[in-house]
């Protein structure tokens, strides 16, 4: 079983330029494909090693295609246009030969500024060593999820058939490792998403779309302290989710955006 660090550590150069591969481990799939935050940060791996280190990940959009299996696969970068303070990049991660991921990213340079709004303040919470944890059972959790330690915050557990598919949800990593952007956005998508409470077993789920925004630097923090995540479905209709997060670090500043639309399919 490896962990989250050396799968980050297996992308390397393939020895053409802009290709790059990455191993995914049985570990951390999600039924048949691997989980969504491991297979995005790979590709984000894989462009951090392209891009200036002057510039930051300002935003990314995440397409999911197809099955991520566990093996080696290969990762295709295209630098669509590097600017005096933006970097515009592309990346897909190919399974024997077929799309299963595709990523857009925006890389940009802090900007001389007077303006500063701050975002959403942190509302006042429980304490997460209090919170009872979002058990691993193997054979009925997704794999994936023994890597996270998670507590509920408010918000029904999946499939409990709520009322309401929102959710607060504290994260961390079990391990000690300090948080970089690859680490943020796998726990970003840690969390069962919204909608999986609302239905009844059995039935499953997945991400089709995902798009991340990063407002500040990462703090000065590690990625086993606690991160929370408030993660609420806007609409739904037809099996599909349109839900919406914002997470905050430690520090209790907030450190991404995001937006998902999700499938659900209800087995009747």
């Amino acid at each position: 079983m490896s962990d989250f660090q050396a799968l980050i550590n297996s992308v390397v150069n393939n020895g053409e330029a802009n290709q790059y591969r990455a191993t995914v481990d049985e570990s951390w799939l999600q039924g048949r494909t691997a989980f969504g935050g491991l297979s995005t940060a790979l590709v984000v791996a894989a462009m951090n090693q392209e891009v200036a280190v002057d510039r930051r990940l300002r935003s990314l959009s995440v397409l999911f295609v197809g099955p991520v299996p566990a093996g080696d696969h290969l990762i295709h970068l295209r630098e669509l246009r590097v600017g005096g303070s933006v970097s515009h990049m592309q990346g897909e991660l190919t399974c024997s030969g077929e799309v299963a991921l595709s990523v857009s990213a925006a890389y940009g340079k802090d900007r001389a500024s007077d303006v500063v709004i701050a975002g959403p303040v942190l509302p006042e919470l429980s304490n997460p060593e209090a919170l009872a944890k979002l058990p691993y059972i193997e054979g009925l959790t997704p794999a994936f999820t023994q890597h996270f330690d998670m507590r509920i915050e408010y918000g029904s557990m999946p499939f409990s058939g709520a009322s309401s598919a929102d959710f607060g949800v504290w994260l961390r990593f079990p391990a000690n490792r300090p948080i970089d952007i690859a680490a943020l956005i796998a726990l970003a998508d840690a969390p069962p998403m919204p909608g999986l409470n609302t239905i009844k077993p059995p039935g499953i789920g997945s991400s089709l779309s995902w798009y991340l925004e990063f407002p500040t630097e990462l703090p000065t923090a590690d990625a086993s302290d606690w991160w929370y995540c408030d993660y609420r479905c806007q609409a739904a209709g037809n099996g599909y989710f349109h839900n919406y997060a914002t997470i905050w670090g430690p520090d209790g500043r907030v450190v991404m955006f995001s937006r998902q639309v999700a499938t659900v399919f209800e087995k009747r």
